[in-house]
């Protein structure tokens, strides 16, 4: 009865190992399918990201100003209420001034996303930066003196 013992445990090792190997194989093999099948959704039902005004953050790295970022430089707007559209005028890397439309391409990988008030928000390789007009000082304008008329 000696010999029998070791041969059924043998075997059930063998059945256990086989069932383990199965399992295993199964697991590996099979499809899985996504919880939620994937939708390709449009470029405009997407919303745009929050725009974050990054100019404190790049005065610490040494940035000039909010109105010349990367070699463009507000100069002027007109803007159509809150609703982002409009006409801003920009100097691109020393070129004269143009004037260019919300959702226009100011410069390679540059677009005009929003035109504001104060300002105009760009999108470089989708990164919103906002420029700011600069706001300079009035020159007084001298009194006209009228003569007095007798």
């Amino acid at each position: 009865m000696a010999p029998f013992v070791p041969r059924a445990v043998t075997v059930v090792l063998a059945v256990v190992l086989v069932a383990s190997v199965t399992d295993w194989l199964l697991t590996l093999s099979a499809r899985r399918t996504p919880a939620e099948p994937v939708r390709v959704l449009d470029a405009s039902a997407v919303e745009p990201a929050q725009v974050t005004d990054v100019m404190p953050v790049a005065k610490l790295f040494g940035a000039g100003s909010s109105a010349d970022v990367g070699g463009i430089r507000a100069l002027g707007v007109m803007a159509e209420g809150g609703s982002g559209r409009g006409i801003a005028v920009l100097g691109v890397e020393g070129k004269p001034a143009k004037s260019y439309r919300s959702g226009e391409m100011v410069a390679p990988g540059v677009v005009l996303k929003e035109v504001k008030k104060d300002g105009v928000v760009i999108s470089r390789a989708g990164v919103a930066q906002e420029l700011r007009l600069n706001k300079a000082p009035a020159t007084p304008v001298s009194p006209v003196s009228i003569p007095a008329t007798r």
